[in-house]
């Protein structure tokens, strides 16, 4: 029996038979080539196939997990027609007359080391991505050669050194019971597909797996806690199917809740919102209970593009949210690109510091273009029903009331083109630096509405990078300073009449819930999957 504790990524408990993935990758080795345009032409013919494939895994994923699950091998297939990339890989067939498959493997190399160097861990983890096209493109360039698979009906946990989002897609969801793996993080696009998929996840840094040694072996995955055992004893085994069994019985019993309110024994009532990147996540919190979207994601609909979406575009997205919603709220959020959030449909300049740099509101101000286009395609889709603006990363009365007088001139806009609109939206404000935090009693009198943004609040009040893993033992998130800062801004909302959400990872935290609760917070925004375990906890408090 060999037991780890590992970092967890995705919740949930599984009990499973191991199936092990060597990693291919291989170093650049020397190869001369004689023929350079048939060599060139081996590539592009490859290059292509592998885009092909990607395609179909995007629409695969498209139809059964949705977009911000379709969008990461949108992502990838973009990286392959990437100019940069492709113009390397063809320079080093022609000056150094190598293989193809050298190019390759060293043009991705190359690559990955830039954006490692990124200073943005963020970034960093997208040369996992890098890794995983490349691979896929070497395959084709050797001969498309398989990757071994068990067979379709086997029901395993996947274990790797590093598991790459094209690997869980090599298995049907129903086959994949559990991810271990010893490099990647909670941003990487392992861990996101991970809790996409609602599969238990952990990783494990630092432990090198090998084949001879856990191929088959029986191994208990907690996603939870970051335990995983391989080769467990009866014990252990007893022990994780009574625990699997009660994980299962409050994830059905929770659905109980669905159409009950989140109201406390004492009466108190709390409104849960959902957060969303897509029109397939309103659907799934509103299949979960969800009274309203507190926080539509409007960046999402830039990533894994080269070109901007059109004011049309937006508005068609944005309408058909409010429509499904039929009736019930929908707070978008404009544009909050920049720091770790990076598209390459809006280069930006590079910056040593972004997370402190121009992002979110900020940009909007810099690109104006940018801005007015997102606030039309708001404002027409606010004439099918409640509507709301939310503006990011705002730090000063000043920039709430340019940000307002961008809405009216908007307005004024759609006015003249006689394009059918409204203008009786809500407009509100994240809640996200120190700044806005303490100066929150004079922001509440130009806003409707406060979201506090933790995620952010918590690494500018503490000076973590949140994105850091060396840092993460000064990341502490139950911090005395950050409880009382949001305190404070629900006071001061209270004080002027507005009301009050958080939209951060904090408002899941079920060990804060009746703090938040007894602080008077007027309504959280989840991710859709913590809907139901919050609203259980709210509705079991004094």
């Amino acid at each position: 029996m060999t037991e780890y504790i590992g970092i967890p990524i995705s919740e949930g408990i599984t009990l499973g038979s191991v199936f092990f993935m060597a990693n291919t990758e291989a170093s650049p080795v020397a190869s001369h080539i004689d023929d350079i345009e048939k060599e060139i032409h081996k590539l592009n013919s490859s290059l292509d196939a592998a885009a092909g494939e990607l395609n179909e895994l995007y629409e695969k994923a498209l139809e059964s997990e949705g977009e911000s699950v379709a969008d990461i091998f949108m992502i990838h297939c973009m990286m392959l027609q990437d100019d940069d990339f492709r113009t390397r890989m063809v320079e080093l067939i022609v000056k150094e007359r190598c293989s193809a498959q050298v190019a390759v493997l060293q043009a991705a190399q190359e690559f990955s080391q830039d954006l490692a160097e990124s200073g943005s861990n963020y970034i960093a983890d997208r040369g996992v991505d890098i890794s995983d096209v490349a691979q896929r493109v070497l395959r084709h360039l050797n001969g498309n050669q398989s990757v071994k698979q068990p067979s379709p009906d086997k029901k395993i946990i996947l274990v790797a050194n590093e598991i790459t989002p094209s690997m869980t897609f090599l298995f049907d969801r129903s086959q994949l019971l559990g991810l271990v793996c010893s490099r990647g993080s909670s941003t990487n696009h392992t861990s996101i597909l991970a809790r996409s998929l609602g599969i238990p996840a952990v990783i494990t840094p630092g432990i090198t797996y090998t084949e001879d040694d856990i191929q088959g072996k029986l191994c208990i995955v907690n996603g939870s806690t970051g335990a995983v055992c391989f080769d467990p004893d009866i014990d252990k085994v007893q022990n994780a199917e009574k625990e699997i069994f009660f994980f299962k019985k409050r994830q059905k019993d929770l659905r109980r809740l669905i159409h009950l309110p989140a109201i406390t024994k004492s009466g108190t009532k709390v409104l849960l919102y959902a957060n969303a990147g897509s029109l397939k996540d309103v659907d799934e919190a509103l299949a979960l209970g969800a009274e309203g979207i507190g926080l539509f994601r409007s960046e999402f609909l830039y990533m894994g593009r080269n070109t901007l979406p059109s004011e049309d575009e937006l508005a068609d997205v944005y309408t058909k949210a409010v429509k499904k919603l039929d009736g019930k709220p929908l707070v978008i959020r404009t544009l909050d690109i920049g720091a770790d959030k990076q598209t390459d449909c809006i280069p930006l300049e590079h910056e040593e510091n972004p997370a402190l740099g121009i992002r979110g509101l900020r940009l909007c101000f810099e690109r104006q273009d940018l801005f007015d286009v997102q606030l039309k395609a708001i404002l027409r889709a606010a004439k099918a029903g409640p509507v709301s603006i939310m503006f990011p990363m705002v730090c000063s009365v000043s920039e709430i009331r340019r940000a307002k007088a961008s809405v009216l001139a908007a307005s004024a806009d759609l006015e003249k083109q006689d394009v059918p609109h409204s203008n009786r939206v809500d407009i509100g404000i994240m809640i996200e630096t120190p700044a806005a935090a303490i100066i929150s009693d004079l922001l509440a009198k130009e806003v409707s509405f406060f979201s506090i943004g933790t995620n952010d609040l918590i690494q500018f009040t503490l000076a973590v990078d949140r994105q850091n893993q060396a840092a993460t033992a000064y990341c502490d998130t139950h911090h005395e300073s950050i409880l009382r800062l949001i305190e404070m801004v629900i006071r001061n909302a209270h004080a002027a009449g507005v009301t009050c959400s958080i939209c951060g990872e904090l408002g899941a935290d079920l060990s804060l819930t009746e703090r938040l609760v007894q602080s008077g917070i007027d309504k959280l925004s989840l991710v859709p999957n913590r809907l139901l375990p919050i609203k259980q906890k709210i509705r079991e408090l004094e």
